[in-house]
């Protein structure tokens, strides 16, 4: 079974007082009850690794006891990761939650519909501020035109409104405008797990397009991102 990532580019590290540190958790809390109304793969979540039980799943999220080891981890190591998973062996229909002060990455291995990926992405979109978030696979990676920036793949978001006659090849397009983020869900395909040589060109030849406009960042992270 093929595995997704989606990850996010935010602009700046997130803080990690204490405040902070509970603002986060809020918001992972958030994102995950958001998550569950998506598909079944999403509907658990554990702590990865909270014990060395196999699985650990005495530490189910959202809970308080879940809530507190977490702020601990981060309170004692401020680079620890929120961490959590749905349970599954990574053999069956497996699910990673990722979030730390750099960013959010989500792992899933299962191919969802459509309007499933879109609602997947308006719902990391309301929590942080990002720069770039995006659905990538191995074969992504492998197509991709430009080494020293983040992959450019079938379905991606981009801190701007973008105009259509932009883009040489383009099925759907979502426009973003919360509290945090605006900007455009970009979809180029219907087929957005199609891995045929007509989506490579697709994702080329938009990759182009976008890198043109300036909105696909460099792959290291910028040299002011670790400065408060």
């Amino acid at each position: 079974m093929r595995e997704y990532f989606l990850s996010t580019r935010i602009p700046k590290i997130l803080g990690n007082n204490e405040n902070e540190i509970l603002e986060q958790l809020e918001k992972v809390e958030q994102i995950i009850s958001e998550l569950s109304k998506i598909d079944p793969i999403f509907k658990t979540w554990y702590i990865n690794n909270a014990t060395s039980s196999k699985p650990p799943l005495d530490y189910p999220f959202p809970s308080e006891k879940a809530k507190q080891y977490l702020f601990n981890l981060r309170k004692e190591d401020s680079f620890e990761i929120f961490g959590l998973w749905n349970g599954s062996l990574e053999t069956e229909q497996f699910s990673s939650f990722s979030f730390d002060r750099t960013g959010l990455v989500m792992t899933f291995k299962k191919v969802l519909n459509l309007e499933q990926i879109i609602q997947l992405f308006k719902v990391v979109l309301e929590y942080p501020k990002n720069d770039y978030v995006y659905l990538n696979s191995y074969f992504f990676g492998d197509i991709n035109v430009f080494p020293h920036r983040l992959e450019t793949t079938s379905i991606c978001y981009v801190p701007i409104k973008v105009d259509e006659k932009l883009m040489p090849h383009l099925y759907k397009i979502v426009d973003v405008n919360n509290d945090l983020n605006e900007g455009t869900i970009l979809v180029f395909d219907e087929d957005w797990s199609d891995e045929s040589n007509e989506m490579k060109k697709k994702v080329q030849e938009n990759s182009l397009a976008l890198v043109e406009l300036d909105v696909i960042p460099e792959a290291e992270l910028p040299e002011n991102f670790f400065e408060s």
